[in-house]
């Protein structure tokens, strides 16, 4: 009988008792976090554990409270024919007392003393009866409150903290490197930038910063982040982070002096060509905006993600202005990028529509006039956008357009003291 029990070992060693061991965060040698919008990361990390021969269970611990299962990868580092997965599980913390009770059921509990009702300290639990128990004491049965019920111990379907449960088989016992990998939520990520124009607005300093947060529930010791924009646009971060959970960490990311910009001029008329707005005169600002390439010339040439621009003016007595908040959705390498840093009056703009037909409960003609005037004794050039949506054309327009994703651009050029009238009629379904 015993010859016989060895030979089923020997064959069927995932059928035999599992060796469980608690998998901890110091067996860590390295991790990975790939920060993705919508508050989604990607986790890759590698660990050591001995396996003995047979059926293991490992409890892998120090793992984020919202990991998404269907999206567990897991492989032994070289790979291993020794080692066969056979099921996972995560389990997240849910302890309430209910549960303590409905999954206690069948075991022996304590039964807290009470002056007005003497009962057994200890007992069996057998079933849940409305704001009561039913427990058994020597044979005798006790209706007994909830709330006097406390448990010696964590029902083991029950854990307090987030846990991967991992079994499998083993065919040679020893140290194993593990690699495995997870979707989870509780990260996220933003950019942020200063840009500090001088008073002349000839020169810039530009500072940015990667901002992260973790409310994971798990402590990141030394871990590598990478911060992916898009499906093509991955920032690495080059050194080690430590992040703590609750814990948020400012990481400078590029920093450039003394750039030179380009300064435009931009106006963004707030028109909408499905009104009928004839005899209403419009005086739309004429912005000023600097723009830098983002090259090595340049002194950048590296991905600046998109992210929250707070831009400030040195006055020539060297104090700050705060000029006011921009916003970038990503800058690659030789794009360009732009802010606005106010208004001028060096240009004048007065627009105004000329016609409006309604052709159809669908389809609509507006007319428009917009009259530029440049003040001063410099050429200047201005660009126009106008918004537009659903399908268009231009009918006919004094100069020509480009089309930039849902607005149409013209380019104008000023000579010192012109005055110029951008003239352009769309026809446009309404939505």
């Amino acid at each position: 009988m015993r010859y016989a029990a060895f030979a089923f070992s020997l064959l069927f060693p995932c059928f035999l008792k599992a060796v469980v061991q608690d998998v901890f965060q110091a067996s860590q040698l390295e991790i990975n976090v790939t920060l993705y919008p919508q508050d989604m990361a990607l986790v890759k990390e590698k660990r050591k554990v001995q396996l003995k021969e047979g059926s293991n269970k490992l409890l892998i611990k120090d793992v984020p409270s919202s990991i998404l299962m269907d999206s567990f990868l897991f492989q032994v580092i070289p790979p291993s024919t020794s080692i066969k997965i056979l099921e996972y599980n995560f389990q997240n913390p849910d302890i309430t007392h209910e549960k303590l009770l409905e999954y206690s059921i069948g075991e022996t509990v304590n039964i807290l003393p009470s002056s007005s009702t003497p009962t057994p300290a200890v007992a069996k639990l057998l079933s849940l009866d409305g704001e009561n128990v039913l427990v058994d004491s020597l044979g005798t049965i006790f209706s007994v409150k909830k709330n006097r019920i406390a448990f010696p111990h964590l029902p083991y379907n029950l854990v307090a903290e987030p846990m991967i449960t991992l079994k499998l088989s083993n065919s040679k016992e020893g140290e194993y490197l593990f690699e495995m990998g997870y979707l989870t939520k509780g990260f996220s990520w933003d950019a942020g930038y200063t840009i500090i124009v001088d008073a002349e607005e000839k020169h810039l300093d530009l500072n940015s910063w990667i901002n992260l947060s973790n409310q994971s529930r798990i402590d990141i010791k030394k871990g590598y982040f990478h911060i992916a924009q898009n499906k093509k646009q991955v920032y690495n971060i080059e050194r080690p982070i430590s992040l703590p959970d609750k814990g948020v960490k400012n990481i400078s990311w590029f920093s450039a002096q003394n750039l030179t910009p380009t300064k435009s001029f931009r106006i963004y008329p707030n028109n909408n060509i499905i009104l009928n707005e004839e005899g209403v005169v419009m005086k739309p600002s004429v912005e000023t905006w600097l723009s830098v390439q983002n090259n090595t010339n340049q002194g950048l040439g590296t991905l600046l993600p998109q992210g929250i621009i707070q831009v400030f003016r040195r006055n020539a007595d060297n104090s700050l202005f705060y000029i006011g908040e921009n916003k970038t959705t990503g800058t690659p390498i030789d794009q360009f990028l732009s802010l606005r840093v106010g208004s001028t009056k060096e240009i004048t703009a007065e627009m105004r529509q000329t016609d409006y037909r309604k052709l159809g409960s669908q389809v609509v003609e507006s007319g428009y006039r917009l009259d530029l005037k440049n003040t001063t004794t410099m050429p200047k050039q201005v660009t126009v956008f106008q918004n537009v949506s659903g399908e268009w054309i231009i009918l006919r327009e004094t100069h020509p357009h480009e089309e930039e994703e849902k607005r149409i651009k013209w380019t104008l050029n000023l000579e010192p003291q012109e005055e110029v009238s951008l003239r352009y009629r769309i026809r446009m379904n309404v939505e």
